[in-house]
């Protein structure tokens, strides 16, 4: 063991030189360790195999753009065609429902139909009056008039009637007592089983041993 300094020997486990009173420690070398060389992983190179295509020989199919569909199906908005916004023609146009104007409402025809017992019907269609009154199997009626006979003079379905234009019409049934027009100014007239009958506002109409009056 050498002091760094002057050179002298020292014995062993000497902290200073007895010569130069240097430490011994600060002057001692301090062994320097290098790290061993850590082995790299071994890496397995694998050959493609052999059957496989070269990579030139594949194709690039090019993505597809999702199709678009639209409805052939549009409305018309007040009186606007709007088939100029798609490729192809609506396959149809579907129409606003109409409503009936306030002229065409107050311009519909109705007439009272009053019977003997006071009560009144306001009509403006066809329709049935008698005890029971049933249309056929392929009639439609808007109106069944009812009628209370104990004595059974008015038959089930005995008189039709019909609203056309400005004009009231009425037919017999086939009644088992028959119907009689009675109009103003008029001689009363027996009326013919399905036959038409115009009448005029005023007219009364005799049924069974009942009657009613049109104004």
């Amino acid at each position: 063991m050498v002091c760094e300094v002057c050179q002298s020997a020292l014995p062993d486990g000497a902290l200073f030189c007895g010569e130069c009173g240097s430490s011994v420690s600060r002057t001692q070398a301090i062994p320097v360790v290098k790290p061993e060389p850590v082995a790299e992983p071994a890496v397995e190179v694998t050959s493609a195999p052999a059957d496989l295509p070269p990579a030139e020989s594949f194709t690039t199919v090019p993505a597809q753009e999702p199709e678009t569909t639209s409805t052939n199906i549009i409305e018309q908005i007040e009186g606007v065609d709007l088939s100029e916004l798609f490729e192809e023609p609506p396959a149809r146009v579907v129409e606003a429902p109409r409503f009936a104007t306030e002229n065409e409402l107050t311009s519909m025809v109705s007439f009272t139909v009053t019977l003997g017992t006071g009560e009144s019907v306001e009509i403006t269609r066809s329709g049935l009056l008698g005890r029971m009154p049933t249309p056929a199997e392929d009639e439609e009626f808007e109106h069944l008039i009812v009628v209370s006979d104990p004595g059974r003079s008015v038959s089930k379905t005995h008189l039709e009637f019909g609203v056309e234009g400005n004009e009231l019409w009425i037919s017999d049934r086939k009644s088992g007592n028959g119907t009689i027009i009675r109009e103003p100014g008029v001689v009363p007239r027996r009326a013919q089983p399905g036959t038409h009958y115009t009448v005029v506002r005023g007219t009364r109409v005799d049924f069974g041993d009942l009657h009613l009056t049109i104004s």
